[in-house]
């Protein structure tokens, strides 16, 4: 087999559109393969391809990493994510607001937990935006906050004494 056609079947190819687009990304960074996503809202004749805060969430995760190639068509119907190297370090990222696409601040960080303990360095990010403007859908950070930081803690994730434990403030 040749090393080209060895590399095309290591990408992750999904043809279903955005269906799980964070949880994608995350396992396209964590295996280091890259990642292809097709058909994204391709049929929504008003507003095909990515939407604001899907958009906003490849920026964070590019902010995050080193070398991160991210590719969208004109459409945004397609999306090709090479994943580089997690960093971690001070990150500062808005999430946007509103009606045409916003998202709060638990969208995305349901998004980044996952990659927080596998950067080079303790990730501290400070994210602004709105925190419980679409409850029915996303969690509160003080949800997150009281559920997913003590699994975090019981995975023995930022307990190595010497950084402080994970904590939403």
């Amino acid at each position: 087999m040749s090393s080209s056609s060895n590399k095309a079947s290591r990408t992750l190819k999904y043809a279903d559109g955005a269906t799980q687009f964070r949880l994608r990304l995350v396992t396209s960074l964590l295996s280091s393969r890259p990642l292809l996503l097709r058909n994204i809202r391709s049929d929504d004749l008003d507003a095909p391809g990515l939407r604001e805060h899907e958009a906003s969430f490849l920026r964070l995760l590019d902010r995050m990493t080193n070398g991160t190639r991210i590719e969208i068509n004109a459409t945004g119907t397609q999306l090709r994510f090479k994943p580089g190297v997690l960093l971690g370090g001070d990150i500062e990222h808005d999430c946007p607001v509103g009606s045409n696409g916003g998202r709060s601040v638990g969208w995305f960080l349901e998004g980044v937990f996952p990659l927080a303990a596998f950067g080079k360095e303790p990730l501290r990010l400070t994210l602004t935006g709105i925190t419980d403007g679409t409850s029915d859908v996303d969690p509160s950070p003080d949800y997150l906050s009281s559920s997913f930081v003590p699994l975090m803690i019981k995975l023995g994730i930022g307990d190595d004494g010497d950084h402080p434990p994970p904590s939403l403030t």
